[in-house]
């Protein structure tokens, strides 16, 4: 973005022209995250910056009809993000690297009984670890196991949820509450 300030709707397919970039985004990022297709809605923030927002596919292609309807949409986008700069005020400012610690939560996610009954004790420990954010390694040292332990627990859990995403594992923590 920094280099053509393209804004709009993006589809992956556009990065067509630049191979060599589309071919390291696709091998370091989007084959870990386990995306097979893209759509970012690129929306100017003011100076340096833009707000991204992307869409993603884990088993199929975006077709050319919804990214027309996306693009149709755009106006939508637009004005939903000028009425958030606007809501902002003249106050917010922005900069590369914090200022300060963040905020700690105020209180480790909690998980219904009822939410996932499948998982063991020591399941429900993990997956509470990873609703409030640690990372693999951190979540290891907690436990006082291995990063490799961490992961075929963490596989486990996806196969017993039928979920392959970590995104999966919180949309359903947060339907869960949605639903109470």
């Amino acid at each position: 973005w920094r280099r053509e300030r393209r804004l709009g709707i993006m589809p992956l397919k556009r990065l067509a022209n630049d191979e060599a970039k589309r071919g390291q985004y696709i091998a370091g990022f989007l084959a870990q995250s386990e995306i097979c297709d893209e759509v970012g809605i690129m929306l100017a923030d003011g100076g340096d910056w833009c707000l991204g927002i992307f869409l993603d596919r884990s088993t199929t292609l975006f077709k050319d009809s919804e990214i027309a309807l996306l693009d149709e949409r755009l106006p939508v986008f637009e004005a939903l993000h000028a009425l958030d700069i606007k809501a902002r005020g003249t106050e917010f400012s922005r900069t590369s690297a914090p200022t300060g610690l963040g905020a700690s939560p105020r209180q480790e996610p909690t998980i219904p009984a009822s939410l996932w009954p499948e998982l063991s004790l020591r399941e429900r420990e993990l997956v509470q670890l990873i609703l409030a954010g640690h990372p693999t390694a951190n979540i290891a040292e907690r436990l006082g196991i291995t990063v490799g332990t961490v992961k075929n627990h963490r596989r486990r859990i996806y196969e017993k949820l039928d979920i392959t995403t970590e995104r999966e594992l919180f949309l359903q923590f947060f339907q869960h509450r949605v639903d109470r």
